[in-house]
């Protein structure tokens, strides 16, 4: 186990090195909701968490969301990273979700070399305005359901940290492109 956290601190002090943009825990711009924004602004937001993203997942071999507020900036803007797609989102919303949840182990870019099992519900139906200034909503449930949680977490002023499980912070020692989503924790 002690081999495992030393490559992950290893991992860590690689990006800290290389990518000076990310903002981490403690910093108060991660703790402030964020402004909604303008299509353009978003774009340029969406275009800079890119770039910073694309590296990160060169360092670390993973990484498939970030938040605005992750680079600084208070504006409510996502992008994600599936499907070798980026995506950016606009001015998201959460306007519905299940009942039933599930656990998922969530690492985060903010929160270096820890990972917490959060609970969040199964599905959700969201709305934004996409690239092309279009107002969407979609339902979503699975991984999308999860990593789309944890991005409009972001844009709240809130970590995974925040909304861990009791006893479920721990050092992220596990591969998370293994991680699954499950009933129980």
């Amino acid at each position: 186990m002690l081999d495992e956290i030393k490559r992950s601190i290893q991992a860590f002090e690689t990006v800290l090195d290389e990518i000076p943009e990310i903002r981490y825990a403690g910093d108060p711009v991660l703790r402030q909701v964020t402004n909604l924004t303008t299509l353009k602004e978003g774009m340029e937001i969406g275009g800079k968490m890119k770039n910073v993203l694309l590296k990160y997942r060169n360092i670390t071999g993973w990484g498939r969301g970030f938040a605005a507020p992750q680079i600084g900036e208070d504006k409510s803007v996502f992008i994600t990273f599936v499907d070798d797609q980026v995506e950016v989102f606009i001015n998201p919303n959460i306007t519905e979700k299940s009942d039933k949840t599930n656990f998922y182990k969530e690492l985060c870019m903010s929160v270096g070399v820890m990972s917490a099992d959060v609970e969040r519900p199964d599905w959700i139906v969201m709305e934004w305005m996409d690239e092309k200034g279009s107002t969407r909503s979609e339902k979503f449930d699975g991984f999308k359901a999860r990593l789309y949680q944890h991005e409009v977490a972001h844009l709240r002023g809130r970590l995974n940290l925040d909304d861990a499980s009791p006893g479920g912070i721990e050092y992220a020692i596990f591969d998370p492109l293994k991680e699954k989503l499950r009933d129980t924790r």
